[in-house]
């Protein structure tokens, strides 16, 4: 039979293992950018956010894809948040874990916008989806609550460029049919939170 304090001991380095799981080795703990606060003149910023702690040791890494290249953003983890700015307009992102999904949006300037990385189910490992989360929405606030700033590293652009391969592969073999779907989430210029006069 195991003492209490043997299991004690074992829940607290299986908790330890679970918590060291859900964050990304490549990225590091920021304080709240000022991007996050007030873009900078003529661009706009995308929070992306991801509270859900589901699926927690993958990876989502997400992509501006608007020029037809992958163009890295970042890597969100469980419990993150990253601020990605942008110059306004019409973009198009990714998401990439086992597959890859996509967001179109149009950005006004001088506004922050705010995704959500949601985890699904997939065959072998977590799958990712972004979803538009309007500056008007009930539970914005405690999604951003529920995660910390994190911001890009030498190592995060490493990986990035290490992955390139696989991660085209994956927008290649997804782009297509999520084009040809209806009801393809979208973030509208008049969904943001104004942040000059």
């Amino acid at each position: 039979m195991i003492s209490q304090r043997l299991r004690a001991s074992l829940l607290a380095i299986g908790t330890l293992l679970l918590l060291s799981a859900c964050a990304s080795p490549h990225m590091r703990d920021a304080s709240e950018p000022v991007a996050a606060v007030k873009p900078a003149e003529n661009a706009a910023t995308l929070v992306l956010m991801r509270p859900s702690m589901f699926g927690g040791a993958i990876q989502s890494s997400v992509y501006d894809i608007t020029s037809g290249k992958s163009e890295f953003i970042g890597i969100v983890s469980a419990g993150k948040k990253l601020a990605y700015e942008t110059p306004g307009g019409k973009r198009r992102l990714m998401v990439v874990g086992e597959s890859a999904d996509f967001m179109d949006a149009d950005f006004a300037t001088d506004q922050i916008y705010y995704a959500r990385i949601a985890p699904r189910f997939g065959m072998w490992k977590a799958r990712f989806s972004l979803e538009p989360v309007p500056a008007s929405s009930t539970e914005l606030e405690g999604d951003l609550k529920a995660c910390t700033w994190v911001e890009n590293t030498p190592a995060s652009h490493d990986w990035a460029r290490a992955n390139l391969q696989s991660v085209d592969m994956k927008k290649a073999e997804y782009l297509a049919d999520w084009e040809k779907g209806s009801d393809k989430p979208f973030i509208a210029q008049d969904t943001g939170k104004k942040t000059r006069p």
